[in-house]
């Protein structure tokens, strides 16, 4: 008989309920047997026979839980995953891994210390928009790749009064919301840069930034330039990634809808994933004959990273995602705070 890892969550919030457990909900290998909410919390967890518990301490102790998934606030990530690796659980963090380059390297080194497995959720790098990019350049459909715009708006003026990530707290902001996805990317993509310019920009007059843009300079040949860019304050429909090489160049309008399907409760199946990469559009555009054709999406595979982390565990595999590959996200990223404070390209290599 395959083994079942029972499953605690560190939070009840829109990442635990949206995205973590519908996907564990898939998978016969992994059942959630508790959630820890703050001891003034009137959350109600509504999932039969799980266990709701008021302090991490509480949770830890129970040596029936095989897995700590960190789905509370970005300030706690490092201290909930170290004391859960501390007790020999397996952890999953919600990105960021921690909110320095410093602390997620002692998460590495602590893991390996208890050889236990430590993973990051960054989903994006199952989005339908993203596979099909990555597919369009590892073919060589756009040639020698010079330029990629990836975008990641949204419209709300309004601030929401009492969340934390528009307070000030640290980890807050849509720069620790939104960035370690699109570095991710990147890096998956490109790999390391060899130098960030970044401006972090506050627009709506809140306590946090809702706005930045980070260049990732990457000195080759062809010389190659990537744009992040996340905002709350546009309305209109910016593509989600425009790629410009060296034949032609590809635009990928429209967001991936797994997030959409999971928060209507639908089942991310097979068939479901193939009718959701639909809902987007990638247009290639010829650079000599100057045609425009259609490329197929890719449907999206957030349900592989419950798979990957099963095979993690029972067969030794590498975890989902390496935390290493996340800790050197942060480093990118408190390189963009260093160049937006300094108003200076940001050299890393």
């Amino acid at each position: 008989m395959e083994p079942v890892f029972q499953v605690a969550f560190t939070g009840y919030g829109k990442s635990a309920r949206n995205f973590h457990l519908p996907l564990l909900k898939l998978h016969d290998g992994f059942k959630l047997r508790s959630v820890l909410l703050p001891p003034a919390s009137t959350t109600s967890v509504t999932e039969k026979g799980v266990m709701v518990v008021r302090s991490l301490k509480e949770l830890l102790k129970d040596d029936k839980v095989d897995i700590v998934i960190i789905t509370s606030p970005n300030r706690f990530h490092f201290k909930q995953a170290k004391e859960a690796l501390s007790a020999d659980k397996h952890v999953v963090v919600e990105k960021p891994v921690a909110i320095s380059s410093d602390e997620a390297e002692k998460l590495v080194q602590l893991a390996d210390l208890k050889q236990k497995m430590l993973t990051v959720y960054h989903n994006r790098r199952a989005d339908s928009d993203f596979l099909t990019l990555k597919n369009a350049l590892n073919n060589g459909m756009i040639g020698d790749i010079v330029e990629l715009s990836s975008c990641f708006n949204r419209y709300r003026y309004a601030l929401r009064d009492g969340h934390w990530k528009e307070s000030s707290e640290p980890g807050s902001g849509i720069l620790f919301d939104i960035s370690p996805h699109l570095i991710d990317q990147a890096l998956i993509l490109f790999g390391t840069p060899d130098a960030v310019i970044a401006d972090i920009k506050n627009q709506r007059g809140g306590e946090t930034d809702d706005a930045f843009w980070i260049k990732l300079i990457y000195q080759r040949q062809p010389p190659l330039e990537v744009t992040l860019s996340a905002r709350m304050l546009a309305a209109d429909p910016s593509p989600r990634f425009i790629a410009r090489g060296t034949k032609a160049s590809l635009v990928i309008e429209g967001k991936d809808a797994q997030e959409g399907a999971l928060a209507n409760s639908q089942s991310l199946t097979k068939e479901l994933l193939k009718s959701l990469a639909k809902k987007q559009k990638a247009i290639l555009y010829e650079g000599e004959s100057g045609v425009q054709s259609y490329v197929d999406m890719i449907p999206g595979k957030y349900p592989e990273f419950y798979d990957d982390l099963y095979y993690s565990i029972t067969k030794k595999w590498d975890p989902p995602v390496k935390p290493e590959t996340a800790g050197k996200g942060l480093k990118i990223l408190e390189a963009a705070i260093e160049s937006s404070k300094a108003g200076r390209r940001i050299a890393l290599n």
